[in-house]
């Protein structure tokens, strides 16, 4: 068995999913390096928790393992680890049947026992951005997407490498004899970059810059590879790029090393987002366009009276229920039966009405979300 990707079509799959006890589990999960072994012993820690929650709800022993049969099996599956991605969520439904997602971002372990899955914290893994990177050394050149979590080859026509655009030059030649100032030539043993070196290298460059689909980049690019050349791209194209310091790479076909230089301008480019999206929250909600009050916005979430809902990821639940005849909304201070995140609730709901949900790390001015309203 192999997880399913993340898409449009399965998270409304899951949303549209009722029942009496539906079982959500999130655990963080690894595609290479030592802690790809920790991950099942992860899911069977939180498979234990849920049992436990299903004692305390009166479920008998035998009820306990026929529901989280599929699910256990999966932890003797190597097949199935084998296909992971930065998070699993793991959805078991009132006939015990196993839905597992792999998501692209990391996820704190927890587990859920609802009327409803829980997938607001795996929201971040269907919008996020896969920001384009540009692997850019003399003897391969690369164009690739990810994310921090993870990165993921682009088929485009890009030149092999340095030579492979400068094949005609004579290499030897252009070496040995150079013009001087008087206008003979003498043979140069020195390393500082002659006109030729400086034309090939231009030429290098607007090759790849060049063959790069406008369609692509639509992000900013990010630019890793030979410094020297990374420099010069940026200096060379119109549209933006961001490169961390100290960006070389020896090795341009270990996408591990890659995602490891790119990770410094990824995480600024997600947190430039992010802090947009928060001062344009604020502004509307001091103009009285926006609440911060689950009672009001998600009713406004139903009737579709919200344009977008930034959420702070991986906040606490807060439990209650939503009345659909009056659209009133009840806090309960613990979760009791018949109960729903109603912080779940507010995504699933603007979402299916048409609004965008954006996720950032910290809390809004102490908030946990800012729903904005349409007008």
């Amino acid at each position: 068995m192999k997880p399913l990707e993340l898409e449009i079509d399965l998270f409304d799959h899951l949303t549209d999913q009722s029942g009496s006890d539906l079982i959500s589990i999130l655990i963080p999960t690894h595609q290479r390096g030592r802690d790809v072994a920790q991950d099942p012993i992860r899911l069977k820690n939180q498979l234990s928790e849920v049992e436990d929650r299903l004692e305390q709800m009166g479920w008998k022993p035998r009820q306990r393992s026929e529901r989280l049969a599929a699910a256990r099996e999966l932890l003797e599956d190597k097949e199935f680890w084998e296909h992971q991605s930065a998070g699993l969520a793991l959805y078991v439904d009132d006939s015990s049947d196993v839905t597992p997602v792999a998501v692209p971002i990391q996820l704190e372990p927890n587990s859920y026992v609802a009327q409803s899955f829980h997938v607001r914290h795996i929201v971040p893994g269907m919008g996020i951005a896969r920001v384009p990177i540009l692997v850019l050394t003399k003897n391969a050149v690369r164009l690739l997407r990810g994310t921090r979590f993870a990165i993921e080859q682009i088929d485009t026509d890009l030149p092999d490498s340095f030579e492979d655009v400068n094949w005609f030059v004579d290499r030897e030649k252009a070496r040995q004899q150079h013009p001087d100032r008087a206008g003979s030539s003498r043979n140069r043993h020195g390393h500082e970059p002659s006109s030729r070196e400086e034309a090939d290298r231009n030429r290098f460059l607007r090759a790849v810059a060049d063959a790069l689909d406008p369609e692509v980049i639509e992000e900013p690019l990010v630019v890793v590879g030979d410094d020297d050349l990374v420099e010069r791209f940026g200096q060379l194209v119109d549209f933006e790029t961001v490169s961390p310091p100290n960006s070389g790479i020896s090795t341009p076909d270990d996408d591990g090393v890659i995602l490891e230089r790119a990770i410094p301008a990824l995480e600024m480019i997600e947190a430039g987002r992010e802090t947009e999206a928060v001062k344009k929250a604020m502004d509307l909600l001091g103009m009285g366009q926006a609440t911060t009050s689950i009672t009001e916005a998600l009713p406004g979430a139903v009737s579709g009276q919200l344009s977008e809902v930034v959420i702070q990821k991986g906040i606490d639940p807060i439990w209650g229920r939503l009345d659909a005849t009056d659209m009133t909304v009840e806090i309960h201070d613990e979760v009791g039966p018949g109960d729903v995140d109603l912080l779940d609730r507010l995504v699933v709901e603007a979402r299916r009405t048409g609004a965008n949900i954006t996720t950032v790390e910290e809390s809004i001015e102490g908030d946990s979300f800012i729903a904005i309203q349409r007008y």
